[in-house]
């Protein structure tokens, strides 16, 4: 008799990554998972309680992916700008791991304050007001402006809206910056 494979979390987490990737998180069930990874479902359930346990290490798994990518794309030259470009580039790239992350899990229930106050936003909003000489309040405003932008051009790539060269998604970002900062400028 062959030795039964050994399926592990990891094994669960990597399938579910990559039909996401493919088909998007509604595409995650146990039955796609089991058909993904050439088992019967009682390992996933040997392994998790249920699949909101699994959709919450697929959620960890997800933003591992998306943080690193987002720091290897992002300078400190112009962190507010090279984030806005980087976002987009991984909206085009990623349509369906970006429509999961950003249009239908993690952003319901956030306000803006809590967008502006998101740890992994602070260092980027702090370089906006070393590079444009805003005071704290007005580099937040000009971050929220921006990332507003930068999440409908995104958002509009991703559902197939509008397709924007790269070229020309960084001369709109870089033109809205200016302007952005200007007019943040103008309240000060």
């Amino acid at each position: 008799m062959p030795p039964v494979p050994v399926i592990t979390k990891q094994d669960i987490i990597e399938a579910a990554f990559q039909l996401i990737r493919e088909k998007g998180m509604r595409s995650v069930n146990a039955r796609s998972l089991a058909k993904t990874l050439d088992c019967s479902t009682k390992p996933l359930f040997r392994i998790y309680e249920n699949m909101e346990e699994l959709k919450k290490d697929i959620k960890t798994e997800l933003d591992r992916y998306y943080n690193n990518f987002m720091e290897s794309k992002m300078t400190n030259e112009n962190r507010l700008l090279s984030q806005g470009i980087a976002y987009i580039e991984f909206a085009r790239s990623e349509k369906n791991i970006f429509n999961t992350l950003f249009m239908d899990m993690t952003m319901a229930g956030s306000s803006l304050r809590d967008i502006i106050q998101a740890e992994w936003n602070k260092a980027s909003i702090e370089n906006a007001k070393e590079v444009t000489g805003l005071s704290m309040e007005n580099a937040e405003m000009l971050f929220i402006n921006f990332w507003l932008y930068s999440h409908g051009v995104a958002t509009q790539i991703v559902s197939n809206g509008i397709d924007i060269p790269f070229d020309q998604v960084q001369r709109l970002l870089e033109n809205v910056f200016e302007r952005f900062s200007l007019e943040t400028v103008k309240t000060d």
